[in-house]
């Protein structure tokens, strides 16, 4: 048995993963209707986000700003980031998939996964079966695809970023050489997580792969231990991997056929709501499912869409987002493809003398098209839970929105004890734990003190201490004598530290100071303080800071 086939036992979990480059600016190109010669650069939040082939041969590049976009590129057209037409264009585009496949799922705009052991039976192995689904793809939309394989799905997004073929056994290595800032996959909460990688020294996945997964769970929580799998190569959920008792569908049928889309995705909250509570009720959390929508005429469009924070609104949002690009191919098909009567093309010239008018009797009158639906509408929606897992498997946090009767729950006590009685915590700006705390109430809009986004100076960097505190406590050069600190540094090297109840330990390690002075244009409120951190014999990783002459512990690490 080869390698390469698909059929073979090593390739049950091997993923194929086709993604688009440059997506954003492609599928703002198709919204605008420009040719792919012309240079499009899309920008977010002041950047580039994306720029198509055209515009990076110009010296465009992710990350300029719009006025360095103009200077290399004055005939580049600008676009802002639009997450709606990428993904309508997109769900329209990989409709030439479905009578190729037997299940694909969107990861996201631009990128499909299909898992290998799909194709299986319809193609001898791995090359040919990239070969036939490209050629497709291309051939319907015209766009470029870049294809990954690898035994993880994490792995064959970024081969495909490298247009790669992993070789079976062989993700882990491949992994181990990646960058860093490949763990943007991750998600929400990535690119802090990655800058402190970086300042800890882990310059590839194989560096944070290489730590024990505990200390890094207790050091970053969940989403570092989940980016510590992703580096090690041990997915936890392949795509084909259902937990499935009974297929958890349901289906709505409109009295009124509609195309327009906002209608469809407004009956379909409703519906959502339906499917989620059925899903809850068997104690399970879905992470994918596949929306089917079914036209007059009797054509469907079915597809399979992953997303993290399912709820009423993602769902509804993806079923809009398919019906538009569903019903837009099907009218530019019509207008493309001519009528055919009894397997002619239509002439263009007027009928001759001796022969009826088209309008008259015994003449065969063009039908529609049979792809042309699109003024007819779609009649029916269905939802269908295609994957789902257990609540420990998907659940981020106690405080995320629709998580079971969670919600409920926590806005009965509000109802009961009142707003402050449930709150979020979040990080606001400042220098010490005790400034960046902010407790906002249960589902009200945060309103720092403190801009998080202002420079602070001297600021404490992650991780942050696990627990904050206020204790007064001594610390101890090697005499016995107090530790003074100037802003040129402390006096005298820390040797121990001596605790309220009268308990000392020593001093093992510890950092240099940094003195903080804030508030100092306001002499009532001005501060000063130095900050210090240690380890003690036993262990114990503290935060220490010192104003007005006394030291405190403001902070334990965990």
């Amino acid at each position: 048995m080869s390698a390469d086939s698909v059929a073979g036992h090593e390739n049950r979990r091997r993923t194929l993963v086709l993604t688009v480059p440059d997506w954003s600016a492609v599928a703002a190109a198709a919204e605008h209707e420009l040719s792919p010669r012309t240079p499009v650069a899309v920008l977010h939040a002041g950047r580039v986000v994306a720029a198509n082939a055209p515009a990076r041969a110009a010296g465009v590049a992710v990350g300029n700003n719009k006025r360095a976009v103009g200077y290399r590129c004055p005939e580049a057209h600008v676009m802002a980031w639009d997450e709606e037409v990428e993904n309508k264009h997109f769900s329209a585009g990989v409709g030439a998939l479905e009578g190729l496949v037997a299940r694909f799922t969107l990861l996201g705009p631009g990128t499909l996964a299909i898992p290998l052991d799909s194709l299986r039976h319809g193609y001898a192995d791995e090359s040919g079966a990239v070969e036939a689904l490209i050629s497709a793809l291309v051939s319907e939309t015209g766009w470029e695809f870049f294809p990954g394989i690898a035994d993880t799905v994490f792995a064959a997004v970024l081969a495909a970023g490298q247009a790669r073929r992993v070789e079976p056994g062989a993700t882990v290595d491949f992994l181990t050489a990646q960058p860093i800032s490949t763990l943007e996959y991750v998600g929400a909460g990535a690119t802090e997580l990655i800058d402190t990688f970086t300042q800890l020294g882990l310059r590839t996945l194989g560096d944070l792969a290489a730590l024990d997964v505990r200390d890094v769970n207790s050091r970053f929580g969940a989403l570092g231990a989940h980016a510590h799998s992703l580096a090690a190569g041990a997915e936890s959920a392949p795509l084909h991997d259902h937990v499935r008792e009974d297929q958890l569908n349901v289906e709505l049928g409109l009295d009124t056929p509609t195309t327009r889309s906002d209608t469809l995705g407004f009956l379909t909250r409703q519906l959502a709501a339906d499917l989620l509570a059925k899903v809850r009720g068997r104690g399970l959390v879905c992470t994918q499912i596949t929306i089917e929508l079914l036209a007059v005429s009797g054509q469907s469009s079915q597809r399979t869409w992953r997303i993290d924070d399912m709820n009423e609104n993602t769902i509804a949002d993806r079923l809009r987002w398919q019906a538009e690009g569903w019903l837009a191919g099907a009218a530019r098909r019509a207008v493309s493809s001519p009528v055919r009567t009894n397997g002619e093309a239509p002439r263009a010239e007027r009928p001759a003398p001796d022969q009826p008018a088209p309008d008259q009797p015994g003449v065969d009158q063009p039908g529609p098209d049979p792809e042309d639906f699109s003024e007819e509408g779609i009649s029916a929606v269905a939802l269908v839970a295609a994957e789902l897992t257990t609540p420990i498997g998907a659940t981020k946090s106690l405080f995320d929105e629709n998580t079971g009767q969670v919600t409920h729950t926590l806005e009965r006590l509000q109802g009961l004890f009142g707003p402050d009685s449930v709150l979020v915590p979040g990080l606001q700006g400042g220098w010490d734990p005790a400034e960046t705390n902010l407790w906002t109430p249960w589902q009200q809009a945060a309103s720092p003190v403190r801009s998080p986004g202002a420079p602070w100076p001297g600021a404490l960097h992650a991780p942050r201490p696990t627990t904050v505190e206020h204790l007064p406590v001594d610390v101890l050069a090697a005499g016995g004598r107090p530790v003074g600190a100037r802003p040129a540094g402390l006096e005298a090297a820390p040797h121990a530290i001596r605790f309220p109840a009268g308990t000392t330990e020593a001093i093992v390690d510890y950092s240099g100071s940094w003195p903080i002075e804030s508030g100092w244009w306001d002499p009532e409120g001005a501060t000063y303080r130095t900050r210090l951190q240690v380890v003690t014999e036993s262990g114990q990783a503290l935060l220490l800071s010192k104003e007005n002459g006394q030291w405190h512990l403001t902070g334990r690490y965990r």
